[in-house]
């Protein structure tokens, strides 16, 4: 009885930046906050949300926080935001995403 095997693993170091095509700040605790999410994020060097006239409602550089649909204290109107996220993954590339997010109430 034979129990050697021989097995081939192939690692892909893949890493990337995942952001949602909404969110809703309603309180209900389910998608009340904007994050940046991914796969080999090291460091999180900005992350900003613009609304429609170009106006930044949000600007952070900490992974653990989020837009909670809010600026300057007032909830902004539900509509269609810009979002430009930038990050170090594990082998200290940056990596780039932007894009749109719906904001419901």
């Amino acid at each position: 009885f034979n129990n050697n095997y021989s097995f081939a693993i192939t690692v892909k170091p893949e890493t990337f930046v995942k952001m949602p095509t909404a969110f809703t700040p309603n309180g209900d605790g389910s998608n009340d906050l904007l994050v940046v999410k991914g796969w080999g994020i090291k460091e999180l060097l900005s992350f900003q949300v613009f609304n429609r006239w170009g106006e930044m409602v949000y600007d952070s550089r900490n992974l653990e926080e989020g837009w909670d649909g809010k600026f300057k204290g007032v909830s902004q109107n539900s509509d269609v935001y810009v979002f430009k996220v930038k990050v170090k993954n594990w082998r200290e590339e940056e990596l780039y995403s932007e894009g749109q997010v719906n904001l419901f109430y």
